[in-house]
């Protein structure tokens, strides 16, 4: 450890913590923080002459500053400019303060929303966070692909705990062996809690002298400089602290106090950093306040499912634009329900899908509800305020689904095949194109990899049914719409060439699984609830545990409450349906005022189990929390979790410290043996993104995972809390699970989870030929790349994001298999041909990502 050194100076940084809502609504501090730029600036400009009393100001986030370039008048600008040149404001790089919430997509794209301020020349060297307690790991090289090398965070340890004490430095490596300094910051709160603003100056002199005194303590301090922070909540740009300023420097010249940005502290410190040495740390920084996306399972279900539809509306109007569109433009139709859709310019297109980004990082953005959420669950300002947050996730829902319509219908009329003598335009994606003879269901692949898996399709005026298919990457199929299956029958076990199950709604939930093509067990038979049992955890009756004496109080200095928990149950019988694509067995139950139905689908030909979970409750606000199990028989797990950019193992790729009772995952998590028995599971939940791991690890506030058998309980719901998130929630809302038997690495279950963010689109189809091939795009290796398409603003013109799963370098080509001319270019790179056996090869190195430029040949 590095030994300490003498603080020779404190550094005060004035700033605001940026929430979107807490102490008033969503949509007042979104806008009102615009104004907070321009505020600023009237206070550097009124300040300029006045030495070190002149103020400094670092923006906490860059969302604000960025509509300010955007909206502003240039001689605004042009102020903005010159004051970060001359050091007295610093722009950080965070769009927002987000959560774990957020995929690779999301967070890559909040550092492409910062062009603005390139573009106004403004750099950006810092990222700084208030508040949040984690950050996914691959955001350390998305950092780094964007020249950002220095992270500030200023975490809230309530409800937690930081990985080193606080304050620190060390050096946080991402998956790909980028690093970036991070300062490990006090609460970003702490300055205003000692009253540097409007309270007592030679109390808060007091207080940050007990600070500076404690750092030269300490010997893994090695800074010489102390920094506290001015600020709070959506706090209104004030000079209000400079008395502090005076009264420190009269009672403490041997080591002034003075204004500085958030970059030049981080100037300082890094300088060091690079001197001396340091601890360096591998993995998720798991957030503890996580938790709290379970108190509003609905609208986070909601987001999630926006995001699929915005990303394979993407791939698909991309499609369309290679393609080039048919000869017969589209009808136009008002209407999801009815196709084929196009009302969209190019130009609305790319604004439409700039607007659900930014629904998309408001809803992922930290602050959940009011201030008064919990202590007055059922104001109209209360609710007013949900409704401003939950319109974030409904707003990018509506568009992306609309758009992601209107991009299959483009791309099935897409190419320069035959005009049908209808204004319907034939198509054709590949050479199959054969006559319809009856129903059909078209399958759209949106992804780079082969498909062989089921899809569920709505069929008119019937049930939802399912088809199994494979579909070319890129491409299409259809597939004869399957009959209705016929009724089900009572019985408790089932079995296919794949899959033996039994049920018991005795109990709750499937009692027995074994693959038959190995002869494994996948349920654990020791689990204290089978296999997809919904489980309510509450504290029961007579606890005095401090979250009940005193309200809310869930905290790691005093673990628990203990908790009881029940499974839904049912004496009634179990239900076997069976369709020409699937084999479905139902049950329901309930408990405590939960209802619950639940399907498992089983597939001919496919290990792939899908498990649907539909709850119904009412709304209460005693604690509470529901689960569906998952105890996989694996003794001795490994748990490989999928985050944001990158795949961790929980308890051993982690800080220190980080959240090990629960984890917010993006899609799919990977369960295996180490020393012990079992057979692999990948597993992965499309619209619940909490998880515990091992058992029911509620409470235990846990340094290290006690996991001794391979379970996976995924955490529905919950309302553990006291202020800012939902405090209660009711309605019916069905969960959804796939999993497979399957051994795996760490590129498996970023490719399952990937398949889950990015599931076949199914659509039962009218058009006059069978669509059926691929739409043109080849990508290869398949299985090692991971690719996301995009129309540009620029019209016709497409971007091919490449993501690398390989942990060694990899030349990864793209080529055009179809009839039409396409060509290529990498980044700034000459244009060149990819059809016709032509192609376009790329390298990358390990986990790296590089684009690509596509159009069609002129």
């Amino acid at each position: 450890m590095p030994s300490g050194s003498c603080v020779h100076e404190v550094l005060l940084i004035p700033h605001t913590h940026h929430d979107v809502g807490y102490t008033d609504s969503p949509r007042l501090i979104d806008r009102q923080h615009r104004d907070v730029v321009g505020q600023v600036l009237h206070l550097c400009d009124r300040t300029a002459g006045d030495g070190d009393a002149a103020l400094r100001w670092t923006f906490e986030v860059s969302r604000p500053v960025v509509e300010f370039v955007r909206r502003g008048v240039a001689a605004d600008v042009d102020r903005l400019r010159r004051l970060v040149r001359d050091g007295r404001i610093a722009v950080t790089a965070g769009y927002l303060n987000m959560t774990q919430l957020p995929g690779e997509q999301e967070l890559e794209r909040t550092y492409e929303a910062l062009a603005p301020l390139a573009e106004a020349g403004i750099p950006i060297r810092t990222e700084q966070h208030g508040d949040v307690n984690g950050l996914s790991w691959g955001s350390v090289p998305a950092m780094h692909r964007h020249g950002v090398t220095r992270l500030v965070m200023a975490l809230n340890p309530d409800h937690g705990r930081p990985p080193f004490r606080q304050p620190s430095g060390f050096w946080w490596e991402g998956p790909d062996g980028s690093r970036v300094f991070v300062f490990l910051s006090t609460h970003y709160g702490i300055g205003e809690e000692w009253g540097i603003i409007d309270g007592d100056v030679r109390l808060a002199a007091k207080r940050i002298a007990g600070l500076v005194d404690e750092l030269d303590e300490r010997e893994d301090y090695p800074f010489d400089v102390a920094v506290v922070h001015a600020a709070n909540d959506n706090r209104w740009p004030t000079l209000e602290f400079l008395p502090l300023l005076s009264t420190w420097n009269e009672l403490h010249p041997e080591r002034p106090m003075r204004l500085a940005t958030m970059d030049e502290a981080l100037d300082r410190m890094e300088r060091v950093a690079t001197e001396v040495e340091l601890p360096v740390v591998r993995g998720e920084w798991a957030d503890w306040w996580s938790h709290g996306h379970g108190s509003t399972a609905r609208e986070l279900a909601v987001y999630r499912r926006a995001r699929t539809h915005q990303l394979t509306g993407e791939a698909l109007h991309a499609l369309a634009d290679l393609r080039g569109d048919g000869a017969v433009d589209l009808a136009s139709v008002l209407g999801h329900s009815r196709g084929p859709v196009r009302l969209r310019t190019r130009a609305e297109l790319a604004d439409d899908l700039a607007f659900v980004d930014e629904q998309l990082w408001l809803f992922g953005e930290h602050t959940w509800g009011s201030w008064e959420s919990f202590s007055r669950p059922d104001s109209v300002y209360t609710a007013s305020h949900w409704n401003a947050k939950a319109g974030f996730a409904y707003g990018a829902y509506d568009l992306a689904r609309h758009v992601a319509a209107e991009g299959l219908f483009r791309l099935l009329a897409s190419g320069s095949g035959d005009v049908a003598d209808s204004a319907i335009h034939r198509t054709g994606l590949g050479a199959d194109r054969t006559c319809l003879g009856g129903p059909s269901v078209v399958v759209v692949n949106p992804t780079a990899r082969r498909r062989a898996e089921p899809v569920v399709v709505e069929a008119a005026g019937g049930a939802p049914t399912v088809v199994t298919t494979v579909v070319e990457p890129f491409g299409a199929t259809t597939v004869p719409l399957p009959a209705e299956p016929g009724p089900g029958v009572a019985g408790h076990t089932v079995e296919t060439p794949e899959y033996a199950v039994a049920v018991d709604p005795g109990r709750g939930g499937v009692t027995s699984l074994v693959d038959l093509r190995t002869g494994t067990e996948l349920v654990d038979d020791r689990a204290a609830f089978p296999l997809g049992a919904l489980v309510a955890e509450t504290i029961p009756a007579g606890s005095d545990h401090p979250f009940l004496v005193r309200p809310r109080d869930f905290h790691p200095d005093h673990p628990g409450p203990e908790f009881d928990r029940t499974a839904a149950t049912s004496h009634g019988p179990a239900l076997i349906v069976r369709g020409a694509s699937f084999t479905a067995l139902s049950w329901s139950g309930s408990v405590g005022g939960v209802d619950v139905a639940t399907t498992l689908r089983l597939y001919p030909s496919s290990d792939l189990v899908d498990l649907d979970v539909t709850v119904t409750k009412a709304e209460t606000l005693a604690p509470e929390s529901l689960f569906v199990t998952f105890p996989f028989a694996v003794t001795d797990p490994r748990f490989l979790v999928e985050t944001a950019g990158a795949a961790f193992v929980a308890e051993h790729e982690q800080l220190p410290d980080t959240s090990k009772d629960w984890y917010a995952i993006q899609h799919a998590v990977g369960v295996s043996s180490g020393a012990g028995t079992g057979a692999p599971v990948l597993w992965g939940s499309y619209d619940a993104p909490l998880a515990q791991f091992g058992g029911f690890q509620t409470g235990r506030w846990a340094r290290t995972l006690d996991a001794p058998a391979g379970h996976v309980n995924s955490w529905l719901m919950n309302n553990l809390h006291f202020t800012n998130f939902r405090a209660a929630q009711g309605g019916t809302q069905t969960f959804r699970y796939r999993f497979a038997p399957r051994p795996h690495d760490a590129a498996a279950v970023r490719r399952f989870g990937d398949d889950l963010l990015h599931p076949l689109v199914a659509r039962q189809y009218a058009g006059p030929v069978a669509v059926a091939g691929s739409a043109g795009l080849r990508v290869t290796p398949a299985d090692d790349v991971l690719v996301d398409l995009r129309p540009s603003d620029e019209p016709g013109l497409v971007r091919a994001r490449l993501r690398s799963l390989s942990v060694e370098p990899l030349r990864a080509r793209l080529s055009w298999v179809a009839a039409d001319a396409v060509e290529a270019a990498a980044s700034a790179g000459a244009w060149q041909p990819i059809g016709h056996g032509a192609g376009l090869e790329v390298d990358l190195a390990p986990q790296a990502v590089a684009d690509v430029r596509l159009r069609r040949s002129s």
